[in-house]
């Protein structure tokens, strides 16, 4: 992906390897070394950062990408629509896996049930710039014994090499294109509830308040988790860790 281009992104800048593709787009901008839209891309990574600072195993085969937002009128919600674009992109790409293709609320995207896919967002308030974070295992072909049964990757699947230019130019296609609908307060609810991976199950939640269990029934318009804690007892969650399900 070395001479990966898009024309959503005024500059795209390649790694053989780095620490994490965020910590670096963070870095460019608070030293002004980039401007406008501009994206990081790592052939792999030796930190790779997941949700609540976990690691993210990031090896070479796989798309460990951040993209940089200046001037994004967003305070939420960018996560779960960068899911959105993502499934659907993958969809467009391997319309075979449209069945086994779901979207994990709220930054996680699972192929036949096991983790393909993470998402993690960042808003640098002062610096007017939001922070995508992209993991994706397309060629990843062998995962430490942690991960190996509860991760995957579409050369596993599809028993084929994948072209991460491609998929991450359909990615951003999807992105720019249905950028300005969400910007206006548009979230594809009905989108990500018919491939949610999580509606109908019984979860486990756990959030900086307490722990909840109950049925999960999608999202809102706002991108909360919506649990049904006893029968006729519905409750939103817009933040917390879908720790069972």
């Amino acid at each position: 992906m070395n001479n990966f281009s898009h024309p959503f992104f005024d500059d795209v800048i390649y790694f053989n390897k780095l620490d994490s593709t965020s910590k670096r787009a963070e870095k460019f901008i608070k030293t002004n070394e980039a401007q406008g839209n501009f994206l990081v891309i790592a052939n792999e990574q030796s930190s790779g950062i997941g949700r609540k600072k976990n690691s993210w195993f990031s090896p070479k085969g796989g798309i460990w990408i951040t993209a940089a937002i200046y001037g994004l009128s967003v305070e939420s919600n960018l996560t779960i629509f960068t899911g959105i674009c993502i499934h659907q992109a993958l969809i467009e790409l391997f319309p075979e896996m449209k069945n086994k293709l779901k979207i994990k609320w709220p930054n996680d995207i699972y192929l036949s049930d096991k983790k393909l896919c993470g998402i993690l967002s960042k808003h640098l308030t002062a610096r007017k710039y939001h922070l995508i974070g992209i993991g994706i295992n397309s060629n990843v072909t062998v995962f430490p014994d942690d991960l190996a049964d509860t991760a995957t990757s579409l050369q596993k699947e599809l028993k084929a090499d994948i072209n991460n230019s491609e998929l991450v130019k359909n990615i951003f296609d999807d992105f720019s294109n249905d950028l300005p609908e969400f910007v206006e307060g548009k979230l594809d609810v009905k989108y990500f509830n018919r491939y949610s991976l999580l509606k109908g199950k019984k979860v486990e939640l756990d959030t900086d308040f307490d722990r909840f269990s109950g049925i999960a029934k999608g999202i809102n318009k706002s991108g909360a988790l919506l649990v049904e804690l006893k029968p006729g007892m519905i409750q939103p969650f817009y933040a917390g860790t879908v720790t069972k399900f």
